[in-house]
């Protein structure tokens, strides 16, 4: 983590999310079992490092699957952030730019995110790339 980094929560459709099972996923109804990420500038994206760990958020692929969260320093785990604003959506330069708000996450154009339908228990909801929601907004919560 560098001194440039800047420390969020990150919610998906509302949920705090977190790591489960070695995944990226959305926990409804369980605050608790969020993590708070670092993130930092990467190859002109932005790496999201669980704080404290080398853990990032990594696309397998380029098909709709599940986001991993491990060591990854390929281009496989560099996002690109836009925020979204009544005009449109405006590219987060750098981790300075970043304020608490609605934001889009994209790899090569894909977008993560939970699927628009999921079952209805509380049971942890995985994040994936090439989600099928249609409108995938992040919240972005700033603490540092």
């Amino acid at each position: 983590m560098s001194e440039q980094d800047r420390i969020v929560r990150l919610y998906a459709k509302g949920a705090p999310v977190g790591v489960h099972d070695g995944g990226l996923a959305g926990f409804p109804g369980e605050g608790h079992r969020a993590v708070e990420w670092a993130v930092g500038e990467a190859d002109g994206g932005f790496r999201l490092t669980v704080k404290g760990t080398e853990d990032t958020v990594t696309a397998p692929g380029t098909d709709r699957a599940r986001a991993l969260v491990r060591p990854d320093g390929s281009p496989a785990s560099v996002w690109r952030l836009q925020r979204v604003t009544p005009e449109g959506l405006t590219a987060v330069g750098s981790p300075a730019d970043l304020r608490t708000g609605t934001y889009v996450i994209t790899q090569n154009g894909l977008a993560l995110g939970r699927d628009l339908f999921e079952e209805p228990s509380p049971a942890p909801k995985p994040v994936v790339i090439r989600t099928d929601d249609r409108e995938p907004h992040w919240t972005v919560e700033v603490l540092i």
